[in-house]
């Protein structure tokens, strides 16, 4: 068995760098621990924390839509 980890000694910031230069749409992306039943992220998980500060980190804005907004 071989895993591989390529992100794992990455920044949240240098994992969204790393995708914009690759093309990935973060707007079809969700990282939210518990998302409404619409699917909405819900801006206070760890990792929508995490993953709005990334975004803020980089300079780029964050297309997550919220329920907390």
């Amino acid at each position: 068995v071989r895993i591989r980890t390529p992100l794992l000694h990455l920044t949240k910031r240098e994992i969204i760098d790393r995708g914009v230069a690759l093309g990935v749409d973060y707007a079809m992306t969700l990282s939210c621990y518990d998302p409404s039943p619409a699917g909405l992220a819900c801006g206070h998980c760890d990792a929508c924390r995490l993953r709005s500060r990334g975004f803020a980190e980089a300079g780029i804005s964050d297309p997550t839509c919220y329920a907390a907004e």
